[in-house]
């Protein structure tokens, strides 16, 4: 694992196709003669800032634009790969890195998900290279989608000599109850333990703590996407951090989803999490949507939420132990040049 001096970040939690350059998206739409309901770049950009009241459902809006731009166009696909890494590295500071997204979506009539899967991994590798940002790969599988499942599984097996290190279930939780999860996804989830596939979900952002629950005991998540609504339930609560789950936190993004009020900041549920010694990281989501790459989302979780730097500094210490990298030798590598560089 080859990690640049200048760089000392590291992220879990980032949708790819949600760290789009808007501008890319607006010249990607002209080139594919997309009519977009926007006269400027600038009016198309404000699409993606969701308004007050805050709501997961506006948040995940802005993606009704992404997808038809980006679908079925490889050279989009390797390009918008590409930039990623470049902001990565020049807007986050990061030496690592696990991006997601949700191959599926990005299908067309000349490519299937897998051949998303070859773009994407290909713009990744040859950006990586350049940028030297250790870069990896998380495959989505869409909650209201699970028919897709089990090729997202075997896809994952099949790419992960080339950097795809998990799977994960996203979507909309808002409308979450006990009786949803299909059985396709129980079945997916316990062959990926089986497998050794590394397994994160999304819970617990839109929906309650059991979803968080059943993420943790049910899917066998080894991380948990955001999961703020577990501190509604402190049986659940001390059960999650007992079995040493991860929470991949999103400060900026769980404002604007609703998932935590705004004129609660002081309050968030990270300061729980520290104060208890809960694994957790501090992560970004969506750059398009929030506004913030990693180096901001920092910031503003030491200037508005009130982190010490210790807490941030372990956060990153938290990343790296939770990070889906197999090699212990690896792990000790990009964990000591993180605390080198700290």
């Amino acid at each position: 694992m080859h990690l640049s001096p200048e760089l000392n970040g590291i992220e879990l939690h980032v949708h790819l196709d949600g760290s789009l350059r808007a501008d890319t998206l607006w010249d990607l739409a002209k080139q594919r003669q997309i009519k977009l309901p926007h006269s400027n770049l600038e009016e198309f950009r404000r699409t993606f800032k969701p308004q007050n009241p805050y709501s997961l459902t506006k948040f995940l809006s802005g993606f009704q634009w992404v997808i038809p731009i980006l679908a079925g166009n490889k050279e989009a696909l390797v390009r918008s790969a590409m930039e990623f890494v470049e902001d990565c590295r020049y807007r986050s500071g990061l030496c690592y890195v696990e991006a997601r997204f949700a191959p599926h979506l990005l299908t067309g009539l000349s490519m299937d998900a897998e051949a998303v899967i070859q773009a994407t991994l290909d713009g990744l590798q040859r950006a990586s290279t350049e940028h030297v940002v250790q870069t990896r790969l998380i495959l989505c599988i869409m909650r209201d989608r699970p028919e897709t499942a089990d090729e997202v599984l075997q896809l994952a097996r099949k790419y992960e000599p080339h950097g795809v290190v998990g799977i994960d279930i996203a979507g909309d939780e808002s409308h979450w109850t006990p009786q949803d999860l299909a059985p396709e996804l129980l079945k997916i989830f316990d062959l990926a333990r089986v497998y050794g596939v590394h397994r994160t979900v999304h819970a617990g952002e839109a929906g309650p703590a059991e979803a968080v629950h059943e993420a943790v005991f049910r899917l066998h998540a080894e991380r948990v996407g955001h999961g703020y609504a577990v501190l509604e339930n402190p049986i659940i609560y001390e059960q999650v951090r007992k079995a040493g789950v991860h929470f991949e936190v999103c400060p900026t993004s769980s404002i604007m989803t609703g998932a935590v009020k705004h004129n609660t900041t002081k309050k968030h549920p990270v300061h729980r999490f520290i104060s208890d010694g809960t694994n957790f990281s501090l992560n970004t989501d969506d750059p398009l949507i929030t506004g913030r790459w990693l180096k901001d989302e920092l910031a503003y979780c030491e200037t508005e939420l009130g982190l010490s730097t210790m807490a941030i500094e372990q956060s990153k210490r938290n990343a790296v132990k939770a990070a889906f990298i197999d090699s212990a030798e690896d792990r000790e590598l990009l964990l000591d040049h993180v605390l080198r560089q700290q």
